[in-house]
């Protein structure tokens, strides 16, 4: 009987090892299974954008976002909503701040008031040419991250420009400083009111849905507005004149909610900058031939003054006590936007 029992024991003791073993190795072999399962797992990021997707340069963001899909095998998948559908532009820097959007493009100098250094995207006369601006905003964006990745939670992929302002006029062409003298020129940002303000004019906020009627019933004289926002409202019907000055530049910037970017894989991030990198480019060539493009439309229906060097920096002293307040706010940022600009003004210099 004994024996019976120790046999018994030992064929339970062997039944046991033999479970170990298989639980010992499954444990083995399931645990890279978890690390893969890991590696393999999918981000879904929302995309706010205050552009619409029919523009020429929405074209790019649209293709880097299906390049991005197909790199990462489906890992990583972005939507983009276009013109403020998922939440307004004024509020996407914060959205992306709190995560309640992962990524959003907004115009830089929209938010100056928030962050002072966001004020440089619309410094006049901080770009001798287009070609210096898209060169000179372009290499901002590291600039600009140091600033939203340690105060406001972001990760700044790029800075695109947007084509510059200029002033136009419905009473007469303005040549020299002299002609702003008394106007009325509807502003769209602090920075243009101001600068109206330091040519002796008065500045008028308005919003630029509204400028085609403000000129057309007179209650402005003048306006600051981007090319193409001339062209596409057709404002030379309200106001025959314009001066091309490279007055006022602007950009926009791409960020990502930082915590969302430092969870993703090494070799996502690597794809992601790559195809930013490309839409970029992308954007930059679109850019310079729209603001060619803008320019020959407009010398159809209006009167186009190229504003000669030497008057521009009469106009550019004018301003420097403006300018010289902004920069001054950016503290030690402020010397590398002006290297930056500097390098690529004389890459491409004023051309009139």
């Amino acid at each position: 009987m004994k024996k019976l029992i120790w046999a018994i024991l030992g064929v339970i003791l062997i039944f046991t090892l033999v479970l170990m073993a298989c639980g010992e190795k499954t444990a083995s072999t399931t645990q890279p299974g978890t690390a893969t399962a890991v590696s393999e797992k999918k981000f879904n990021l929302r995309w706010a954008h205050f552009a619409a997707s029919h523009l020429e340069s929405s074209v790019p963001l649209t293709n880097m976002v299906n390049n991005v899909k197909q790199r990462t095998g489906g890992r990583c998948n972005i939507e983009i909503f276009w013109s403020d559908s998922l939440v307004p532009m004024f509020e996407s820097f914060d959205a992306v701040r709190q995560g309640s959007a992962e990524m959003a493009t907004f115009p830089v100098g929209a938010f100056s008031g928030v962050e002072a250094v966001f004020a440089s995207a619309e410094i006049p006369f901080l770009y001798d040419s287009i070609e210096a601006q898209l060169e000179g905003q372009g290499v901002l964006v590291d600039t600009y991250n140091k600033v939203v990745e340690s105060k406001y939670n972001q990760k700044a992929l790029s800075v695109t420009s947007i084509i510059p302002l200029n002033i136009g006029c419905k009473k007469r062409p303005i040549k020299t400083l002299a002609d702003w003298k008394g106007l009325m020129v509807q502003s769209i940002s602090p920075i243009t009111s101001e600068l109206t303000t330091s040519f002796g004019a008065t500045g008028a906020p308005a919003s630029p849905i509204d400028v085609y009627e403000l000129l057309e019933k007179g209650t402005v004289d003048a306006t600051i507005q981007s090319l193409g926002k001339y062209v596409e409202a057709k404002l030379w019907e309200v106001c025959l004149f314009i001066t091309n000055a490279n007055l006022v530049p602007a950009s926009a910037m791409t960020t990502m909610n930082a915590g969302i970017w430092n969870q993703l894989p090494k070799d996502i991030q690597d794809i992601i900058l790559d195809e930013v990198k490309k839409m970029k480019a992308e954007v930059d060539n679109i850019t310079l031939k729209t603001y060619y493009s803008y320019l020959d439309e407009l010398g159809k229906h209006m009167q186009v003054y190229n504003l000669p060097k030497s008057e521009r920096e009469n106009w550019k002293a004018a301003a420097k006590p403006m300018i010289d307040k902004y920069m001054g706010k950016m503290g030690d940022l402020a010397a590398e936007i002006t290297k930056a600009a500097e390098n690529a003004n004389t890459k491409h210099p004023y051309p009139y």
